[in-house]
């Protein structure tokens, strides 16, 4: 049997790959103190908000960012039926003119600052006075923001324009 040859397709398909993996390995220094390097956790391309991020937030972050019948800690409700909308594109209470999650740009976004550095820009880690997110539940985060955020499961072959990992 003959091997098949390459089309231009899978060739600029495994161009766009390494080239993602290469990006998201080469970071440049951030501007707030004592971020994790999250480099070495691999990529997360499939990604469904209710079972993957919501429960990170159900695990981590639900103790002190609820509203049941009070007021969530930073006026951030992270209850399953609330959390997505609060997050994506919600403005920063902190940090007027910044936005909790912009899709494909975590760098830009306070929430994977607030879980990753040890100094952010503004206010302390998350979450507070506890442990920080373990690398892989930092990464994954930063890969659904990267992937744009979206609602319901991702189901990603071939994407471009991913900021590089921390």
């Amino acid at each position: 049997m003959r091997a098949r040859r390459p089309t231009p397709f899978t060739r600029a398909a495994a161009s766009v790959l390494i080239g993602l993996s290469l990006t998201w390995a080469s970071v440049p220094a951030s501007a707030t103190s004592g971020c994790d390097s999250i480099a070495s956790i691999p990529i997360t391309w499939n990604i469904d908000y209710s079972l993957d991020i919501q429960e990170v937030f159900n695990n981590r972050c639900s103790n002190c960012h609820v509203d049941h019948g009070g007021s969530p800690s930073g006026d951030l409700d992270l209850d399953p039926e609330f959390s997505y909308d609060n997050l994506v594109n919600g403005p920063s209470n902190e940090q007027p003119g910044r936005f909790l999650v912009v899709p494909g740009q975590p760098l830009d976004s306070v929430l994977f600052e607030k879980i990753n550095c040890d100094v952010p820009n503004f206010g302390l880690r998350m979450p507070r006075g506890r442990a920080p997110l373990p690398l892989t539940e930092q990464a994954l985060i930063f890969d659904w923001i990267m992937l744009g955020a979206p609602r319901l499961q991702t189901d990603f072959i071939l994407a471009n324009g991913f900021e590089p990992r921390p």
